[in-house]
């Protein structure tokens, strides 16, 4: 599997790609999450540290086939429009969820569990943002570079990318200045 493989609205997946390395993310928020078993292994290391300062991270989103996608997609899109659905959301074909390597977090405080935008300003993301590349993982889409990414702020999204995760921060770059360069 290349962990650096770059998704995005110009560099496609093939409608009939499936990764061959899924399993069970066992999450608590919903049954039959899959995400790529070394993605699993590299989000529960960084969930064991995260319980050591009292966060409680899980994950809400994993591996979404292609089908999935353009369902999610055509939904918005007629809920909220073409404008906010391009900045909101991937095309099927364009979504990183489609390689496996992608998650979405949510984070657990007593019995409630926060998503997306609820989870903004917590001290779990700001944890999250300033040591998952400890993990291999990045923060996909950062404040501020939108017009960048093509896609709003999303402090739940966190993509897996190996050992380029740590330069990729302490160089504050994007995924996609990895490729340019």
């Amino acid at each position: 599997m290349d962990y650096k493989i770059l998704v995005n609205k110009d560099n496609t997946l093939d409608k009939s790609y499936i990764p061959d390395d899924l399993v069970d993310a066992l999450s608590s928020y919903r049954d039959g999450i899959l995400i790529n078993k070394l993605v699993l292994k590299q989000f529960n290391l960084m969930r064991e540290d995260a319980k050591k300062l009292g966060y409680n991270i899980d994950i809400m989103s994993g591996y979404r086939d292609y089908m999935y996608q353009e369902a999610i997609y055509n939904k918005l899109l007629k809920e909220k429009g073409f404008a906010y659905t391009f900045r909101s959301i991937a095309k099927p074909g364009t979504s990183e969820h489609q390689t496996g390597l992608a998650i979405d977090i949510c984070i657990y405080k007593g019995d409630k569990c926060y998503i997306e935008h609820e989870v903004e300003d917590s001290e779990e993301i700001n944890w999250l943002i300033n040591n998952s590349h400890k993990y291999g993982f990045i923060l996909r889409y950062p404040k501020n570079m939108e017009d960048r990414t093509g896609y709003n702020y999303e402090p739940w999204h966190y993509r897996y990318v190996g050992d380029i995760a740590e330069y990729l921060y302490k160089n504050n770059l994007l995924l996609e200045d990895y490729f340019s360069s």
